[in-house]
C-alpha cells in the first residue's frame, strides 16, 4: 500500500502550548491536539520518514513503525531535528547505518550539533553499532532511495532556506516552513502532475516567516493538486475552523491521518 502518515500536525510549540494552552482550539477535539510536524510515507515498499520532531518517538511507536530506509530534512530548526537520536533505534538491531538527507547548510548543522550520532566519527563506548550516514543533495538534483524518486525542491522566506521533496514525480509533494515559493520551484511543480500536496498552515494570517491561507491558496491555484492537507498548525487554528474555510479538495491535517496515494 501506498501511503503517508502524518505523524505530527503541530507546529514548534505543538497544541496545547506550555505556557498558553489550546489558544483558539477546542479543546474537546482530539483532531487539535497536536505534536510536532513530521511525515512518513511509504511508496513501493521504500519507507521515508521527513523530518524528526523531539516527538518522533511516541509517533512512530503511536503509529507501529518500526523500520526506515531514510531521512528527508527540511531544515535544522528544533521542532523539526530533536528527535535525531531516536533514530539510532531504527540502526541497533540491523547492524548497518541509516541514511539521512538534506542541503548542505542543514547537514552540516546537524552533523556538528549531534556528532556522535554519524558512522565516521569514532564510536563511542555506550554505542559500538554503526548509525547516521549524512547525504548532502543539491535543489533540482533527483536523487533515490531504493526505487523511489525524489526530487528536492528550495523554498524561501523563512529565517533559513528550506527544503520541501517531490517523491515519485509528484505522488506526493511536501511544501516546508516557507513563505515564499521561487519562481524555479514553482515552475517544476507546475510541471507535475501533484496528487497530494501537504502545505504548512502555521497561522491563518500572514506573518514575518509564514505563508498564510491566502498564500497558500494563490499557489495552490498555480500548482492545481489533486488534494492538499495543511499541517504545522499553530493553537491559533482550530481543526473545524479551518475545515470550515478551506475550499474543495483541502483540509486539516491531524496527528495519525492515514492519506492513500
Amino acid at each position: 500500500m501506498n501511503r503517508a502518515i502524518i505523524l505530527g500536525s503541530g507546529a514548534a510549540p505543538g497544541v496545547p502550548t506550555i505556557s498558553d494552552g489550546w489558544g483558539n482550539c477546542n479543546p474537546h477535539n482530539p483532531k487539535n491536539r497536536r505534536t510536532r510536524a513530521g511525515v512518513y510515507v511509504e511508496i513501493n515498499n521504500i519507507k521515508v520518514l521527513i523530518d524528526t520532531s523531539a516527538d518522533i518517538r511516541n509517533q512512530l511507536l503511536d503509529n507501529d513503525i518500526h523500520t526506515i530506509d531514510a531521512v528527508l530534512y527540511t531544515h535544522a530548526h528544533a521542532d523539526h531535528i530533536m528527535g535525531i537520536d531516536d533514530l539510532r533505534a531504527l540502526t541497533y538491531h540491523h547492524n548497518q547505518g541509516l541514511n539521512i538527507y538534506g542541503a548542505k547548510p542543514h547537514i552540516e548543522e546537524i552533523r556538528n550539533r549531534f556528532d556522535y550520532v554519524f558512522t565516521d566519527i569514532p564510536a563511542k563506548e555506550a554505542t559500538q553499532r554503526p548509525q547516521l550516514i549524512s547525504n548532502v543533495i543539491e535543489y533540482g538534483q533527483q536523487f533515490y532511495v531504493g526505487n523511489l524518486k525524489i526530487m528536492p525542491l528550495e523554498f524561501a522566506g523563512h529565517p533559513v532556506p528550506t527544503t520541501g521533496y517531490s517523491l515519485d514525480d509528484g505522488r506526493l509533494v511536501l511544501v516546508p516552513d516557507y513563505k515564499i515559493i521561487p519562481p524555479l520551484t514553482l515552475e517544476y511543480l507546475q510541471k507535475i502532475d501533484v496528487n497530494v500536496l501537504i502545505m504548512p498552515l502555521t497561522n491563518l494570517e500572514t506573518s514575518r516567516y509564514h505563508a498564510g491561507k491566502e498564500d497558500n491558496l494563490m499557489y495552490i491555484q498555480k500548482i492545481r493538486p489533486q488534494r492538499v492537507f495543511w499541517t504545522h498548525m499553530s493553537p491559533k487554528c482550530d481543526y473545524d475552523n479551518v475545515m470550515r474555510i478551506s475550499p474543495a479538495n483541502t483540509a486539516p491535517a491531524y496527528d495519525g491521518l492515514e492519506i492513500e496515494l
